[in-house]
């Protein structure tokens, strides 16, 4: 038996899937917790499919989430398929299965057909990380709303990877709506 990879609707989750991602998330957050993260405060926007990669004995070792909005790229718009919420086990990492959660999400948002770029933000330490998995640097700006404002989202990195067409590398992001 090998790992399985599935991508389901977040509306299909049942009680036990939904405990299932809240105890990976914290393992994966540690013992430190979320008291100090700069995102605390603001609006986020929940996946609408996850990304699951279960190991060889069934665990939930690794998990992404993935949605799709209009938003717009310097004042076009556009569709942004967006990926966040990535998180592997402790015990697990370093053996691929965040990176199999990638592979999946960016093929599920190519599959989607209007999908022109995928975007993330993540913490400066991972972007060599997701830059070997395809993803580029993103030098503009990033707008978002929070809580009906319209505001420039500066607490991370933001990276873009080009699915219908090629990844934007700076200019403006209005995500038209909450970070994922």
């Amino acid at each position: 038996m090998s790992i399985i990879v599935t991508v389901d609707p977040a509306a299909n989750f049942a009680a036990r899937d939904a405990a299932e991602l809240a105890t990976l998330a914290a393992a994966a957050r540690g013992s430190e917790g979320s008291a100090s993260w700069p995102g605390r405060d603001l609006e986020w926007v929940r996946p609408e499919w996850f990304v699951r990669v279960r190991d060889v004995a069934g665990r939930l070792v690794s998990v992404a989430g993935i949605l799709v909005r209009e938003g717009t790229y310097d004042g076009r718009t556009v569709c942004i398929g967006g990926v966040g919420g990535v998180k592997t086990h402790p015990d697990s990492r370093r053996r691929g299965y965040a990176t199999e959660a990638l592979t999946h999400a960016t093929e599920f948002l190519r599959s989607e057909g209007a999908v022109a770029f995928a975007l993330l933000v993540c913490s400066s330490e991972l972007l060599s990380y997701y830059g070997r998995r395809g993803w580029c640097g993103f030098g503009g700006g990033l707008l978002i709303r929070n809580r009906q404002e319209t505001v420039a989202f500066t607490i991370a990195a933001v990276m873009t990877r080009p699915i219908q067409e090629a990844a934007p590398r700076d200019g403006t992001i209005d995500l038209c709506g909450p970070p994922w």
